[in-house]
């Protein structure tokens, strides 16, 4: 007996009467991968519930879909390599499907791994709560442009492994290499805007700006332009360019305290102060006022008015326009029912008359 001994793999034959078997076997082997893939899958998440990392949570749950089809086509693969008695002409075509759907499925897998990244670091730092963590909006206005332009490198990545897989790619590779460095140079030219603002942050998700006139939340920031919610809950789109090459108002850049204000016009000879002892004891009372600074001073002396401006500070911009808004209603029926002849333009019957603030309430600042 010989004391060499040889490893063989049998080939899949194709030969007269054996049509049928090496596809039965190849069917085998593609779900035999698929059950191997739940498995392997089921354990991999029985193991990671113990896990304090919720990043290996996120990877196991995402990335499972793209592996499952994965699997079996690697399998397949394997068993075309073994196969004999069939004309290239057949199988070429079938692998380089195969190889296709290989490079489309790995993107695929790629991309989740980023979002199972960028999910973690949003839950590790609290991101629902970052209107009231300046911080932590700089951190997720990084992480929402970063994603997408890792997304696009995913993306190109696979584009050129799919287009060098065709041989007539490599025969003209300088043209392909010129096209891809074309192509990446577009691709950096649009992802530029984004990285600016990325890194330099003129402004962030949730930041209360002014940009042509036009008021509102920035509620999404992508590649080329910015969205703003309004007040209306209309969307405004604004190009980066406008962004970076031109001057806007951020009034929430310095800090969480959003200032607003509004006007009133009214007579000459109203006791301003007791209508300002009105207006700080409305505002000291308002559970949208954050306690740091409330005013009312004359802005403007018209021929037939005075214009008083009221100026408030809160939390956020929604805690903002409720303040004001509140405020307003309230100051404008105090004036009707105590001082009706002096609201401009007021249109009123009988005036109901109630007691005035007998004592100063003076707003209270932070110190």
């Amino acid at each position: 007996m010989s004391s060499n001994s040889t490893l063989t793999v049998k080939a899949l034959d194709f030969g007269d009467g054996n049509q049928f078997i090496p596809l039965i076997i190849i069917g085998g082997v593609a779900v035999g991968s698929m059950i191997l893939h739940v498995i392997l899958v089921l354990i991999l998440k029985r193991i990671v519930s113990k896990s304090e990392s919720r990043f290996d949570r996120e990877v196991v749950s995402r990335c499972s879909k793209p592996t499952f089809f994965m699997f079996p086509l690697v399998a397949i693969l394997i068993c075309l390599a073994l196969v004999t008695n069939v004309d290239e002409s057949i199988l070429d075509p079938i692998r380089h499907t195969l190889v296709i759907l290989l490079l489309l499925l790995s993107a695929w897998t790629a991309i989740n791994f980023v979002k199972a990244l960028s999910v973690t670091v949003s839950n590790d730092n609290d991101f629902m709560n970052s209107t009231k963590n300046p911080n932590a909006r700089k951190l997720h206005t990084q992480l929402v442009i970063m994603t997408r332009i890792a997304y696009g490198l995913i993306i190109v990545i696979c584009a050129a492994s799919v287009i060098l897989t065709f041989p007539s790619a490599w025969q003209f590779g300088a043209t392909v290499l010129a096209s891809a460095s074309v192509s990446a140079l577009f691709i950096g030219l649009a992802a530029k805007p984004s990285l600016e603002i990325a890194l330099t942050q003129p402004l962030l998700l949730d930041d209360y700006v002014s940009i042509d006139g036009q008021y509102g939340i920035v509620e999404e920031i992508q590649s080329q332009y910015l969205v703003l919610r309004t007040a209306k809950d209309s969307r405004i789109i604004i190009p980066l360019t406008r962004v970076i090459d031109q001057p806007f108002e951020n009034y929430t850049r310095g800090g969480d305290t959003i200032g607003i204000t509004f006007q009133l016009c009214v007579g000459y000879g109203i006791p301003l102060a007791d209508l300002r002892n009105k207006f700080n004891a409305l505002t000291a009372a308002s559970e949208y006022w954050d306690n740091r600074e409330c005013s009312l001073e004359i802005d403007d002396a018209k021929e037939s008015c005075l214009l008083l401006q009221a100026t408030m500070t809160a939390s956020n911009v929604k805690m903002a326009e409720k303040l004001k808004n509140e405020i307003r209603e309230k100051l404008i029926e105090y004036i009707l029912t105590t001082y009706p002849e002096y609201l401009s333009g007021a249109k009123i019957g009988e005036p109901k008359i109630v007691p005035k603030m007998s004592e100063p309430v003076l707003p209270i600042k932070k110190g």
